[in-house]
């Protein structure tokens, strides 16, 4: 903080007087942070850069165990308002344990939290003689007072490095320096000869005159922990030099078992660890995190949610779980979820499931301030000691509330699909029954041929629209599973579109409805375009403009060419308007949903699935391209459809593609003989009656292993074409083609796909296995008519 930061000179007078200033934050919804000036920081042995939050972590972790009551209670005290002062002991990383007195109270001005100033004093010289250095001058005095928690001590005198020493024992009886008159020459021998040799470098550096009056220049004191190998064990012992306060050419040293300290420390550190791994196990985002003994409740906490801080009394004082649980329970846990929480967090319970799973979720709700707040509980075994478990509390608010609206997402499209099945099931019961009645009436008037005829023909149209509503819905399915991809063709407009007018034109005339199709301003007419799915686009808005609009009524096809902002690209502009029944702004909100019709097939007797115009603004979308709409009810209807097709750079080296039918050839098949693989009988009778009334010799078989034995009888020259299902037992038709290929690798028998399969990635399938064309199923005669045309000739 700016407010810590201190000039070279206020730096080096606090820090000579052993004093530093921190401040101490804490908001809620932030962790904890401690600011330090460089005095305070030198003091604890902390680099500048630590981060706030770090250093209040390190800060509080390293306060020895046996102070921490106080200083949890001097911390409550300055957040109440009062002045606090507090002696605590402090584990230092390299000096070991150190002593604070801290002085502080609360800034009353600061608004966003809590915010703790005050400074430290290092007071560990003051209280380390206060132990066994308050009467150097008389050396009984020192040994009395010292003896009995040192096995050594040196009186040195830094001038002639002459030395007393007082209270030899223990290991340290084998230190015979008083055979040398200089201290330190004689410390170093003597402890080379016992230190464990991992350590020896850093206490030789110690016992090393120059640099130890140099340390005690910057510090009163200065120490070091090291090693002694004795009776088969490593022993810690710990140096110490301290300036004398009765004279500038004298030091203390003192040499002392510190086994139990270390080991302490040891087990300290360890702890530390598993307390990082508990914090790291449950991962950051758990707010409040405890590790709990089942067998008393007493728990270890290691942070606390500012959630429950704010709205929980006493939450950061409880050291039971249990009596946190009924805390919880009695404030904040919603009313309707208290019973259940209860159960799900009964001590037998949560053993058994961290037993059994290693890890258990309890999932519950807050109720603050009017509030539903989700939360959860991760109760975590810890698999080194039994019956103790780590629990984490932490807000799983805004997945479940995700969560939540994506299963209302999906509950309204299920809703939407079983409305679509209710008018479906209408939908297609009106051409099925439509051709099972017609049927009847044909056979009923078998003997008045213009009759049964009228009743064929009708029978046949109700199947034609049982197809394009089931064509639609595939469509659509292969739509949204990302099966169709736009197969771009250089094409010139001029030559191609006008294939569809006389089409659309007849629907309109079964209407009684004028129909006008227009198109101008078309600059760049030789592009690359899916045109098959173009004109899918606008035959389905203008077949439903016809459809929704009454006898005398109009349509309109505007189709021209608008400025594109895009390079290479053009902009082309189709308008489909109508004067219909028109649209309520309501629906129009939802007109490119899938499965949508503003009114049923039942009220407005007008069929379809409602997945037209849903199809054709996927197609749209597909195409880079946007679809607009204007509609008023009782007025009609305006479709704006803007595509951007790219522009050929050099038209005339481009094989333009068209998309119109020739004259249809009229060509004899007689004589002709055809091999119909079909499995099915009903298809096999089609498929024969309509190539025996042109003439054709037609052989069949009833899968491909058939079919192959019989090409292996005949021979290749036998059959002019082969008609191939593809799914077959025994054989399917992929198999029976690739066989056959193998079989005649210099004569290629026309060899045609008769599938339900109807995708172009199936037609893909037929071409790969070597077929030579693909029929959808069902059979239309004039599709199989052209296909025979282009193999049967003579």
């Amino acid at each position: 903080m700016d407010c810590l930061e201190s000039s070279d000179l206020t730096h080096a007078i606090l820090s000579s007087a052993g004093l530093g200033l921190w401040t101490i934050e804490l908001d809620d919804g932030k962790p904890p942070r401690l600011y330090a000036d460089k005095a305070f920081l030198q003091t604890l042995g902390l680099p500048e850069e630590t981060l706030p939050e770090d250093l209040y972590n390190l800060w509080c972790n390293n306060i020895d165990l046996s102070y921490y009551e106080a200083f949890a209670e001097s911390i409550e005290q300055m957040t109440r308002g009062e002045m606090s002062e507090l002696e605590y002991a402090w584990n230092h990383e390299t000096r070991g344990i150190i002593y604070l007195r801290s002085h502080g109270g609360r800034n009353k001005e600061y608004t966003r939290g809590v915010r703790l100033e005050g400074c430290s004093e290092d007071v560990t010289d003051q209280i380390e003689f206060k132990m066994h250095l308050r009467e150097l001058a008389q050396y009984s005095d020192i040994a009395n007072t010292l003896g009995d928690g040192f096995d050594n001590i040196y009186y040195v005198d830094t001038n002639d490095n002459s030395f007393i020493e007082f209270n030899a024992q223990g290991v340290v009886k084998n230190l015979d320096v008083k055979t040398c008159n200089n201290f330190f020459q004689g410390f170093e021998q003597a402890l080379e000869k016992v230190v464990y040799r991992d350590d020896w470098d850093a206490v030789k550096d110690f016992v090393n005159k120059e640099k130890l009056l140099s340390g005690l220049e910057k510090d009163r004191a200065v120490s070091v922990a090291f090693r002694f190998f004795t009776d088969n064990r490593l022993v810690y012992y710990r140096l110490k030099a301290a300036k004398t306060p009765d004279s500038d050419s004298h030091i203390v040293v003192t040499l002392e078992n510190v086994d139990e300290e270390e080991t302490a420390k040891a087990e300290r550190k360890a702890i530390a660890v598993r307390d990082m791994a508990v914090i790291s196990g449950l991962s950051d985002d758990f707010g409040c995190v405890v590790y709990v003994d089942y067998d008393t409740l007493s728990e270890a906490h290691y942070r606390f949610d500012p959630v429950f801080e704010k709205f929980v009394p006493g939450w950061s004082k409880i050291d039971n779980f249990g009596k946190r649980l009924e805390l919880l329970v009695n404030t904040v846990v919603h009313p309707s979820d208290r019973e259940a929480f209860c159960a799900a967090t009964e001590p037998a319970k949560v053993l058994e499931m961290v037993e059994r799973e290693h890890m258990y979720f309890v999932n519950f709700r807050l109720q603050i301030d009017g509030e539903d707040i989700y939360y959860q509980i991760k109760f975590v075994k810890d698999e080194n000691s039994k019956n103790h478990v780590i629990a984490g509390f932490h807000s799983v608010d805004a997945e479940t509330k995700r969560e939540m609206a994506s299963l209302e997402k999906a509950e309204l499209a299920n809703k939407a699909k079983s409305a679509f099945l209710f008018n479906m099931s209408h939908d297609i019961r009106t051409p099925l029954n439509a051709m099972i009645g017609f049927t009847d009436m044909a056979v009923k008037n078998i003997d008045d041929k213009a009759k049964a005829l009228d009743c064929l023909s009708k029978s046949k149209l109700s199947s034609e629209h049982l197809l394009s509503l089931i064509n639609d819905v595939l469509d659509m399915s292969r739509i949204e599973s990302g099966k169709v991809e736009l197969d771009l063709n250089p094409v010139n407009l001029d030559e191609n579109g006008d294939d569809i007018v006389p089409m659309l034109t007849s629907l309109a005339e079964k209407k009684n409805v004028r129909f006008e199709f227009v198109r101008h301003d078309v600059k760049n007419r030789y592009v690359y375009v899916d045109f098959l799915r173009m004109n899918q686009v606008v035959i389905n808005v203008v077949s439903n403009a016809v459809k929704y609009t009454p006898s005398g009524g109009s349509v309109l096809v505007d189709i021209s060419e608008i400025p594109s902002d895009r390079e290479g690209y053009g902009m082309y502009q189709f308008i489909i308007q109508d004067t219909g029944i028109g649209m309520s702004p309501e629906y129009l909100q939802h007109l490119f949903d899938e499965f949508s019709r503003e009114r049923t097939s039942t009220v407005s007797k007008q069929q379809g699935t409602g997945l037209g115009l849903a199809i054709t603004k996927r197609i749209v979308d597909m195409m880079e391209g946007s679809i607009n709409v204007e509609s008023k009810v009782g007025e009609g209807s305006k479709f704006t459809i803007c595509i951007p097709l790219r522009i050929q750079e050099n038209p005339e080296a481009v094989e333009q593609v068209r998309f119109v039918h020739s004259e249809r050839e009229i060509i004899s098949f007689e004589g002709f003989r055809v091999l119909v693989v079909e499995d099915n009988e009903l298809n096999l009778e089609i498929s024969r009656d309509v190539l025996e009334s042109a003439g054709i010799v037609v052989d069949s078989a009833e899968d491909g292993s058939v079919a192959v034995e019989r090409l292996k009888e005949v021979g290749a020259d036998y059959y002019d074409c082969i008609l191939m299902d593809i799914q077959m037992p025994v054989m399917d038709g992929f198999e029976a083609t690739r066989i056959i290929r193998k079989m005649f690798p210099d004569k290629r028998i026309p060899i045609i796909a008769l599938s339900a399969n109807a995708f172009d990635e199936d037609r893909s399938k037929s071409v790969d296995a070597g077929m030579d064309g693909h029929l959808a199923k069902p059979i239309v005669i004039a599709q199989l008519e052209d296909a025979l045309k282009k193999f049967l000739r003579k």
